[in-house]
């Protein structure tokens, strides 16, 4: 299980990525999104060098137990969507560096492309997530309850990105706003570059 999870680092990143959208599906749990993002820190380390992955994984769980099973603080959840919002776009330059200069267009570069995009929504969550612990109100049509309030800015993030946007959730504060436009032209950037990429990539290696 270990060699295959090694082998195919970005399939199991993907797979991590996705699970959420999965688990959105179903009503607002707690123990389940804590399994998920242990399910994502764990794909995440396994994209990092080796003699990282022990002391990242460490650092990560600590953050995650102390700001989810401590007392909640405001400082704590900033330092829950800090870290992991960095955690996220150390891995988002692993895989743009996978797609970029990878020599073969495989099933692995496919899916760190994909991964890539996912990445943008996320990071884009983790700031939105953070603007709005800093700043109650930054978006207009957020439930009050915090579980559904994580949920709703997830969705928004993915919204932004594939450009919808349906107007239910919106951004009402300047942070907020710029925010929400860098994750759009983010998601925008990536899909002309590195889509183009391996779709080039392809032509290729038909040729």
């Amino acid at each position: 299980m270990l060699k295959i999870i090694k082998q195919h680092k970005f399939a199991f990143l993907l797979t991590a990525l996705l699970s959420t959208f999965f688990l959105n599906m179903f009503p607002p749990n707690a123990a389940g999104y804590a399994l998920n993002t242990v399910l994502q820190i764990v794909a995440g380390v396994n994209l990092l060098q080796r003699r990282h992955q022990v002391v990242s994984f460490i650092v990560l769980l600590i953050i995650f137990v102390t700001t989810h099973w401590l007392p909640p603080i405001n400082a704590m959840t900033q330092l829950f969507y800090g870290s992991y919002l960095v955690f996220f776009t150390i891995l988002s330059v692993i895989v743009f560096r996978q797609v970029i200069f990878s020599a073969r267009i495989n099933t692995e570069s496919i899916c760190a492309a994909l991964s890539g995009f996912l990445l943008i929504g996320y990071m884009g969550f983790f700031m939105f997530s953070a603007i709005e612990n800093h700043m109650p109100g930054a978006f207009r049509g957020l439930s009050n309850d915090e579980l559904q309030m994580m949920n709703e800015l997830f969705y928004y993030s993915f919204i932004s990105i594939l450009t919808v946007g349906y107007g239910d959730i919106v951004a009402v504060s300047w942070p907020a706003r710029n925010a929400t436009i860098l994750v759009i032209l983010t998601g925008y950037i990536y899909s002309l570059v590195f889509i183009a990429r391996i779709v080039s990539g392809f032509s290729v290696s038909e040729k």
